[in-house]
């Protein structure tokens, strides 16, 4: 009995053996090519490799927990807070208690350049890939920015594939929204990329009177001169009319005002901002361990409309009927101009028995 048992075990070794030869003999070996532009000042190191503690939030994890704002993105940070957005005209947030001034938007990078100094309204998520919540004074690499860390944003370009999606939205309080994403490749030999991003949203609120006016265009464009040359340009147009809108009024003798009510006056219509943004991107490869990135920003910002605004608490909030707000009218005319021009270069090299990046 041991004998036979013996051999049982030994012929089935054999076969399984057997097989296995069998199916990695017909195993054929792919080719992947990736092609893109790295990230500015980034270079290329593993997460374990340097002490930074970062968090990258992709589309996938964006897209489970439906945010379709910078807001509702950073939601999903524990190290990021909402500050005062001035009325919903901006994005404001703190990192790990940082909050920088609080009379001027959160400053935030769109792939690598600076895109949250100015007034052009808070930013969309329909033209962005993923958000990084960059840690710690890494921030300082970036220019002026908070020693909590910043915020990158790394948009949308072409993957020289053809595909798309649209995608509409419908919501509480008549809210209404379109979006939409193709791309396709050209040429030859499809080494030139182009993709086109874009959303329109209007929407009412629980506000009484209170209705948001969003329009947003990204189209990006990207040419392989060589596997080793690749040069990228986008455009950002994004218009919004946004009721400037500073909550409920209070007063010790009165209370809140009605949830509902809106504080300002209709008649004043909206705040309307606007942003025109060009980013141009060329990397070379002189071989596999050096490489140069060269790129250029240029962005323009506005923000501009009428607003009657309750009192501060030091004065009179309301009336001696209690019934009546005490407000005051402000007319605002923001606009700001950005220019960057950059060049970096990486790559590695060896001293003796030491290695440097």
């Amino acid at each position: 009995m041991p004998m036979n048992k013996t051999a049982y075990l030994l012929s089935t070794s054999l076969v399984f053996a057997l097989s296995a030869g069998l199916s990695h003999a017909q195993i054929t070996d792919d080719e992947v090519v990736t092609t893109g532009l790295r990230q500015a000042y980034q270079g290329d190191f593993d997460p374990l490799e340097v002490p930074q503690a970062d968090l990258t939030i992709d589309s996938e994890a964006l897209s489970i927990a439906g945010a379709l704002n910078l807001n509702e993105a950073l939601d999903l940070s524990s190290s990021v807070a909402r500050q005062n957005n001035f009325g919903g005209l901006w994005n404001s947030f703190s990192i790990r208690g940082f909050s920088g001034d609080i009379n001027l938007p959160s400053g935030f990078l769109v792939n690598g350049f600076n895109a949250g100094r100015g007034f052009g309204g808070p930013r969309d998520l329909v033209g962005i890939e993923a958000v990084e919540v960059l840690k710690g004074p890494r921030s300082a690499l970036y220019g002026r920015g908070e020693p909590g860390g910043t915020i990158n944003l790394v948009t949308k370009r072409p993957q020289f594939e053809t595909g798309g999606y649209v995608r509409g939205t419908i919501g509480s309080w008549s809210r209404f929204r379109v979006e939409g994403d193709a791309q396709t490749g050209l040429g030859e030999d499809e080494n030139i990329g182009v993709r086109l991003v874009g959303f329109h949203e209007d929407a009412e609120s629980f506000r009484e009177t209170v209705e948001t006016k969003k329009l947003g265009f990204y189209p990006s464009a990207a040419v392989k001169f060589s596997q080793n040359t690749i040069a990228t340009y986008e455009l950002e147009y994004t218009g919004q009319d946004i009721p400037f809108d500073r909550g409920v009024a209070f007063s010790d003798g009165f209370g809140f005002t009605p949830r509902e009510t809106f504080a300002g006056e209709p008649g004043d219509g909206p705040i309307e901002t606007e942003v025109i943004g060009h980013q141009f991107e060329a990397q070379h490869d002189f071989n596999d361990n050096w490489s140069l990135l060269a790129g250029l920003g240029y962005r323009e910002t506005s923000l501009e409309g009428n607003a009657s605004e309750t009192n501060f608490g030091s004065r009179q909030t309301y009336f001696i009927d209690g019934q009546t707000l005490s407000r005051f009218f402000r007319f605002r005319d923001f606009d700001s101009e950005y220019f960057v021009l950059r060049g970096e270069i990486a790559g590695e090299f060896n001293t003796g028995g030491l290695r440097h990046r």
